[in-house]
């Protein structure tokens, strides 16, 4: 679930400093005090957005493990030039994925945590968010037991999350309280199977992500090579249709295109990303239409595909694949939802296990995880094409990045 070359050269850090108690506490960044409107943030009547960070570098559910580990840094998104300030970090371990509610006044984070007496053990974290500096405060935490979850999703009406929960191959639905706490389990969905690689030795959901209507939960499966569509009904969730994948390709995460016609797939076994057609009327997903690489053709190592997104103008998709080191850009063409291939941004992408494209679409972030760094790309507008600015955030271990727009 994780993965790699350098930041780029000539580029200074900040130093970012973990303090607090693990797991409770939050702690502003020393000597960031409240900072006035930025240029660019005139359009939005002075009012910031800002940016969550997760990070991988302690996944123990022991808090005693490293008391000084940080979760979560929030910084304060720099409109005219993309650059992020660090104003809070939250002790404890590294959540697998964070999500913010459709509201903007809540986010939301699962863990999937090495245990002692079991091999994981997973929870799902609320927190809210001050409108008036982006800071975060715990609201509660629901137990998953024996679990691993690996990715959720916010409901678009903001009163459940869903979580895809890897090791043990199951879905299950969290209601939301109008406090934007979390209740306990309230349903669950299971599969089964296996798949011919060693790491697909049964089902590990990876993905569940809401289609563009906000009708239908697009999930995926790694272990069993499955693309399937859900419907959240109540506090349980309906199988609506699916789609096999290649044997041995492991969808790991999913994205619809802007007019929800298409489903993409990102594979993590093999590097790859599928289209298929899809029904945003029904929930059907139809016969595949595409696939393309995200590793360059002269590539001769391992691949693993990880994050893969649609740009806010619905023109242009990004896939990365750790294992070439490498985010992929292409453009969609037309309402079959085809892609082109745009070229490989490499410059500072170690291990980019996710990337985001910011709410303007000019920015597009790294999480190179490996590099210990976010690593900033502005997007052409026109082409789509990804172009170093040489800007880097330093945080151990980024593992997933998530933006709070204005309201």
């Amino acid at each position: 679930m994780n993965g790699a070359g350098s930041a780029a050269r000539g580029i200074g850090r900040r130093k970012i400093l973990a303090v607090g108690a693990a797991g409770v506490a939050v702690s502003a960044v020393p000597g960031v005090a409240a900072q006035p409107a930025l240029a660019g943030e005139r359009s939005t009547g002075g009012r910031p957005t800002y940016v969550y960070v997760t990070s991988f570098a302690n996944r123990s559910a022991n808090p005693d493990s490293n008391p000084d580990a940080v979760s979560i840094y929030v910084f304060r998104l720099d409109p005219a030039t993309g650059s992020l300030t660090p104003l809070q970090q939250i002790p404890g371990s590294g959540p697998a994925w964070i999500e913010i509610d459709p509201s903007r006044r809540f986010l939301y984070a699962c863990h999937s945590l090495s245990g002692t007496d079991t091999p994981r053990v997973g929870d799902v974290v609320a927190y809210a968010i001050d409108p008036r500096d982006g800071t975060l405060t715990l609201l509660n935490r629901v137990s998953l037991g024996d679990s691993g979850p690996a990715h959720l999703t916010v409901a678009p009406d903001g009163r459940h999350v869903v979580v895809a929960n890897y090791y043990y191959g199951e879905y299950v639905v969290l209601p939301i309280g109008r406090d934007g706490r979390l209740g306990p389990v309230s349903g669950s969905l299971r599969n089964t199977g296996s798949g011919p690689h060693p790491r697909q030795d049964s089902s590990h959901p990876h993905a569940v992500t809401f289609d563009p209507s906000g009708r239908f939960l697009g999930t995926a499966d790694l272990g069993i090579d499955k693309v399937e569509i859900f419907r959240l009904v109540g506090g349980g969730l309906q199988r609506v249709s699916e789609v096999s994948v290649p044997p041995g390709m492991g969808p790991r995460h999913i994205a619809f295109s802007a007019d929800a016609r298409t489903l993409y797939a990102i594979g993590e076994l093999d590097g790859n990303i599928m289209a298929f057609a899809y029904d945003p009327a029904t929930g059907s997903v139809g016969r595949a239409l595409q696939t393309v690489p995200t590793a360059p053709a002269d590539h001769t190592g391992g691949q693993s595909g990880a994050e893969i997104a649609v740009h806010p103008s619905g023109h242009f998709l990004y896939g990365s694949n750790r294992g070439s080191r490498t985010i992929a850009a292409y453009r969609i063409n037309g309402s079959a939802g085809r892609l082109s291939s745009l070229g490989f941004a490499t410059e500072g992408v170690n291990g980019p296990t996710n990337f985001a494209v910011d709410p303007t679409g000019r920015w597009l972030y790294v999480n190179s995880t490996q590099g210990n760094s976010v690593v900033q790309f502005a997007v052409d507008p026109r082409s789509g094409a990804l172009e170093p600015t040489g800007n880097t955030t330093s945080v151990p271990a980024p593992g997933v990045i998530a933006f709070r727009t204005p309201n």
